[in-house]
């Protein structure tokens, strides 16, 4: 029952964020679990990551919406989470 209630709660969240950005069509990921939406993302000639679309990840137990127009750089850590890293991994180092 606490794990339905705690999947429901992270729904509600997602939703709410997408909503409070104002998102016409997010890309949903589970980065974890799933296929990162790399098309989401674009490298840049230093090694970071812009964000180019509304995304909702999660990752691991945490849900995390980035906004459009944020950018990781190489190596840095957000809220405890490499996301450079995260993308090089998933959506190549190009």
């Amino acid at each position: 029952m606490k794990a339905a209630t705690n999947r429901l709660c992270r729904a509600a969240m997602a939703a709410s964020a997408m909503l409070l950005v104002g998102a016409e069509h997010p890309v949903a990921a589970q980065a974890a679990d799933g296929p990162m939406p790399c098309s989401a993302f674009q490298r840049n000639a230093y090694g970071g990551w812009r964000v180019l679309a509304p995304v909702t990840l999660e990752l691991g137990d945490r849900l995390y919406s980035p906004m459009v127009g944020t950018t990781f750089t190489a190596g840095a850590s957000q809220n405890g989470i490499e996301m450079s890293n995260i993308l090089d991994q998933q959506c190549g180092n190009r």
